[in-house]
C-alpha cells in the first residue's frame, strides 16, 4: 500500500507540475496523508493493547 501511495502521489505531482489538472496540493498529496493517518492510527491501537497486556492491574 505504500508504494501505491507513493507512485500516485508522483504522478498527481507531475500532472500538477505540468499543469495537467489543477488541482490543490491537498489533493495531491492526500495518498500519503492518508497513509501516514492510517499508519498512525495503527500506531496508536498498537500502543493501547500493549498498555492493556501488560501494566493490566
Amino acid at each position: 500500500m505504500k508504494f501505491l501511495a507513493i507512485v500516485l502521489t508522483i504522478i498527481f505531482a507531475v500532472a500538477r507540475i505540468m499543469n495537467l489538472i489543477t488541482w490543490s496540493w491537498w489533493l495531491i498529496l492526500s495518498p500519503i496523508l492518508i497513509y501516514s493517518a492510517i499508519s498512525i492510527i495503527l500506531l496508536i491501537c498498537e500502543l493501547i493493547a500493549i498498555w492493556i497486556v501488560y501494566f493490566k492491574e
